[in-house]
């Protein structure tokens, strides 16, 4: 059984229930989430931004992981874009508010144009971004790939290290290696 509850991982659909009509079921709050063992992943990486101590209650589809801090309000870590933003005075609010989206949170819109384009995720994959946001890169499908989210968690939390402390505005080369 894969992580978004399908009994079989079939990339020619999208992850979700079928309904007894044969159609797609409508997409809840929760398919837009990673399943939980992405919330085991280290944020140690991360502690110049985030506090201490956190629990992930959950991770996007894109790696952005939902967390609660000590002082029980809900920040957002978003890998590709190198913040924590405070996002939630307390847990409640948070799954009010992400029931609904309205904030965008989940990145909903392009994780639904990544499925009609055909780009369904497998166990242990998420979305990520050929070009991440804190260098320039957009919120659009022609800039979403398919990673293995430990790769993508690892790759996010490197690039971080290696720029978190250039000023604003420095010009960059970035070459990868195997």
């Amino acid at each position: 059984m894969s992580a978004f509850g399908a009994e079989t991982q079939d990339r020619n659909r999208p992850i979700a229930d079928v309904n007894v009509v044969g159609q797609p079921a409508p997409m809840s709050a929760s398919d837009y989430f990673l399943p939980d063992l992405a919330n085991e992943a280290d944020l140690s990486s991360w502690s110049p931004i985030m506090p201490s101590p956190v629990h992930v209650l959950r991770t996007n589809l894109f790696g952005d992981a939902f967390v609660l801090t000590g002082d029980g309000a809900v920040r957002m870590l978003e890998r590709a874009a190198h913040s924590a933003e405070l996002i939630a005075s307390s847990e409640e609010e948070f799954w009010r508010e992400v029931e609904g989206d309205a904030h965008g949170w989940q990145l909903r819109r392009l994780a639904d144009e990544c499925r009609s384009a055909g780009k369904f995720l497998g166990e242990g994959e998420c979305y990520a971004f050929t070009t991440l946001p804190i260098l320039g890169g957009a919120y659009t499908l022609e800039n979403v790939w398919i990673a293995s989210w430990e790769e993508w968690f690892s790759f996010t939390a490197d690039v971080f290290h290696k720029i978190s402390d250039l000023p604003d505005g420095t010009t960059m080369r970035l070459s990868v290696r195997e």
